[in-house]
């Protein structure tokens, strides 16, 4: 038998000490959707190009948010208070600055989620990524008690 010659093509150097950097061009466009090793899956593991549904919990969650500010104006303006003291502090300043900061707030919580979705919590029992597709529901509950709050004054 015939002994199989290997040629080495490999630079020598371990590409995998660093990290990739955020600012190449294949980090700029994306290229990874989720783990590449059957053991990565319960890993801790980054992606940069999500689905469609996620897109969709996503939007759903901010325009609800959005939503849920505008009827929480409309509520104040009907000397009903607003429970959560942060956003009471934001309201006092003006209605403007009141939706502004909580799209922020949400905003900035979505990404949190998001870039955080594939990591495991409690043990790995839960998934961030629940809390992803739970927010919209949650939000669906505050804004219909909203709106009935709103049709009953």
């Amino acid at each position: 038998m015939e002994k199989f010659q290997f040629n080495e093509r490999r630079s020598g150097g371990e590409r995998r000490t660093r990290p990739t950097s955020p600012f190449t061009l294949p980090s700029l466009l994306g290229s990874r959707r989720h783990f590449r090793r059957k053991e990565d899956a319960r890993k801790f593991f980054y992606v940069d190009m999500y689905s469609k549904s996620t897109a969709a919990l996503i939007f759903s969650t901010m325009t609800l948010s959005i939503v849920d500010a505008f009827l929480t104006l409309k509520l104040v303006g009907e000397n009903v208070t607003e429970v959560n003291p942060v956003m009471g502090f934001f309201l006092n300043m003006g209605p403007l600055q009141f939706i502004m900061v909580k799209w922020l707030m949400t905003a900035f919580g979505l990404v949190t989620l998001l870039i955080l979705k594939n990591h495991y919590l409690w043990g790995g029992r839960f998934r961030i990524a629940g809390v992803l597709f739970i927010l919209p529901f949650l939000y669906l509950i505050l804004v219909s008690y909203e709106i009935m709050m709103v049709l009953n004054l």
